[in-house]
């Protein structure tokens, strides 16, 4: 069963962004440093510095404290919090498998998949994440693919042009209106198009 919490959707993680920075709000009494400044040890993390921060306040388990302390995740560290969420899930029969391109596939390992099967498997899921994995994937997919945090309508149009998927006239303003909508006037599943979501700079996603 697909699910997409995790995936690189840049609607789910601006979403999550949004509702870690509104929590740190809530408990600002004056005057806040943000990004590396205010501490040194996330300086790895650049512009994601707040993400970073935000995270680490937000009530993680400590193993995914020891991550994100430092600001930067490697793919030996993804693969092993995906480790411990398929080997945490399998205690209830359940498996798991990550697209390269973000997202997971939850599965049932005795391959019987009943009405319920989403009602009973999603808890078990949230409690796996929670132990092991409710930022690292996705903080590591969203610096990998715009690790200056760039403005996304920016680098998305400028891919979009470049691929052929749209013309000059094609602008940013244009691209903010059709994903508030979700109504796009080009052909969203087109590879070309994908490729500009998933990895817009072209740093590591092979077309």
């Amino acid at each position: 069963m697909r699910q997409e919490r995790g995936c690189a959707g840049v609607a789910i993680v601006m979403a999550a962004v949004v509702t870690l920075l509104a929590s740190g709000c809530a408990r600002a009494t004056g005057p806040q440093l943000t990004g590396a400044a205010s501490d040194p040890a996330l300086a790895h993390a650049g512009p994601w510095a707040d993400e970073f921060r935000e995270a680490l306040g937000a009530g993680i388990s400590s193993y995914e404290e020891k991550i994100l302390a430092d600001g930067q995740i490697t793919t030996a560290e993804v693969e092993d919090v995906h480790g411990r969420v398929r080997a945490c899930l399998a205690d209830s029969g359940l498996g798991i498998e990550y697209d390269p391109d973000g997202g997971f596939d939850v599965l049932s390992l005795d391959g019987k998949y009943p009405d319920d099967f989403f009602d009973r498997s999603d808890p078990v899921l949230r409690a796996c994440e929670k132990q092991y994995d409710e930022y690292v994937t996705m903080l590591f997919e969203e610096s990998r693919r715009n690790p200056e945090k760039q403005d996304e309508a920016t680098i998305t149009v400028a891919c979009l042009r470049r691929a052929g998927v749209v013309g000059k006239d094609y602008t940013e303003r244009k691209w903010r209106a059709e994903s508030d909508s979700g109504l796009v006037s080009f052909d969203e599943y087109d590879e070309r198009a994908q490729q500009c979501r998933l990895d817009p700079l072209g740093l590591w996603r092979e077309p």
